[in-house]
């Protein structure tokens, strides 16, 4: 989506039916990404045309014929999971996957995307995407009268990481002597991210008409970074008091949020710099060019403050909130974990939630009610997080060492109906390290 945050426009846009407009200046600014529209202008323009405002919503989700491969035999492989892995069909798969998302997340962090829509399109890879998973995106508009938004013509995909092997990238330690090999990709650190292709780096595609886009398993042109229309999107909000009565409407512009529960220190995780995700998440979404407003880091370990503070850069501070004190599920607490989300998240939002505190008891209940939500209801949680890392603590070899041998909490077999479930909401569901 365009992002509008040239240091001078707005966080909110009023359109009238005739031909005045007003643009409101605040002192602190924040990004208006505006779909369907290349420009503030041209939006302005369309909506004195009368041409409505769009927006993109989640549609469904398509497991790959990989992914539906492990679905359908993980309840046996996981009793021997580096074996299955390391079968000749699977080692390949995995040397393609990874190799892929590692193409995709290695691009210099010269290349931004600022604004929607800002790579080119290009042939699709489709000896190495058909492996992929996809997230399908309904176009809907919105209608002032009614204040509500009703679908029209426009349907998107993008790609994600399948559900395969361990959940992890299996080209990092854990199998030992059953690991895989990958010339050029050798961490080894127990934290390797690169099973994960995160949005802003997942190719995706779209078309303004009921036909299906023109990316379908065999289509020529995708984006293989930058934002999609799905990113974010502008809130309606109507019958503004300090503007003249009549059919005027505001916009108000969405923000960037990241929640960490189990953030430790920005920089380092214990004394491993590779699990410092601050520093991951900073890099992946922050520094290119989609900002974060929010930056909310749970720690329940005792952080020295002024260290934490040293480890993050210029641009996040202010942005930067550190509570290093314990969230809850219990009802009227005010460190709630659901109910703080609400409050600083809106659906127009672009949410990315981080889960890994470490303890199949905490995350189990956050979980729970994620997926026991009814899609749709106001005040669901689950229906404002985009980009979901969890680490998965359940109970199979060989995690069962480094995990503690968690009890009562499912098996690898669990974690993936779990993982694909959260993406049949519409969250773009990945298994942390």
């Amino acid at each position: 989506m365009p992002n509008m945050s040239k240091k001078g426009l707005v966080p909110y846009l009023f359109a009238f039916s005739g031909a005045a407009l007003l643009l409101v200046a605040f002192s602190r600014m924040r990004s208006l990404v505006l779909p369907d529209a290349s420009d503030p202008l041209a939006f302005i323009t369309s909506s004195i045309r009368g041409e409505p405002y769009c927006k993109w919503v989640f549609s469904h989700y398509e497991s790959s014929e990989y992914e539906e491969s492990w679905l359908d035999r993980i309840e046996a492989a996981q009793n021997d999971i580096c074996r299955v892995v390391a079968e000749p069909v699977h080692a390949e798969a995995s040397r393609v996957i990874v190799d892929r998302t590692l193409e995709l997340m290695s691009l210099p962090l010269a290349h931004q995307w600022p604004s929607y829509d800002s790579f080119p399109l290009t042939p699709m890879n489709a000896s190495r995407d058909i492996y992929m998973s996809r997230m399908h995106y309904n176009r809907t508009c919105y209608d002032p009268s009614a204040n509500t938004f009703n679908l029209a013509p426009g349907k998107g995909i993008q790609l994600i990481e399948p559900l395969w092997g361990m959940l992890r990238d299996p080209f990092d330690h854990y199998c030992k002597d059953k690991a895989l090999y990958m010339a050029g990709h050798n961490e080894q650190t127990g934290q390797s991210k690169a099973h994960i292709m995160p949005q802003g780096y997942a190719p995706y595609t779209y078309s303004l008409t009921d036909d299906p886009p023109q990316a379908q398993k065999d289509s020529p042109l995708w984006r293989s970074h930058g934002i999609p229309p799905w990113h974010s999107s502008l809130r309606p909000v109507p019958d503004q008091p300090q503007l003249p009565a009549g059919n005027s409407l505001a916009f108000e512009t969405p923000k960037n949020v990241h929640l960490d529960l189990g953030s430790s220190y920005f920089g380092i995780w214990g004394s491993n710099a590779a699990a410092a995700s601050g520093h991951w998440f900073y890099n992946t979404y922050h520094a290119r060019g989609q900002p974060f407003s929010r930056f909310i880091a749970v720690e329940v370990e005792k952080l020295e403050q002024k260290k934490a503070f040293d480890q993050i850069p210029a641009d996040l501070v202010g942005a930067y909130n550190l509570m290093n004190v314990p969230l809850s599920m219990d009802d009227g607490d005010k460190l709630n974990t659901m109910d703080l989300i609400r409050r600083v998240v809106k659906e127009e939002d672009f949410f990315v939630f981080k889960l890994d505190i470490d303890s199949a008891p905490i995350e189990e209940p956050i979980v729970k009610a994620l997926l026991e939500e009814e899609d749709g209801v106001e005040g669901s949680v689950s229906g404002l997080i985009d980009e979901l890392m969890f680490e998965h603590h359940v109970a199979y070899d060989p995690m069962n060492g480094p995990w503690g041998y968690p009890k009562g909490v499912g098996d690898l077999h669990r974690s993936y109906n779990v993982f694909r479930d959260l993406r049949k909401k519409g969250i773009r569901a990945h298994s942390w390290p």
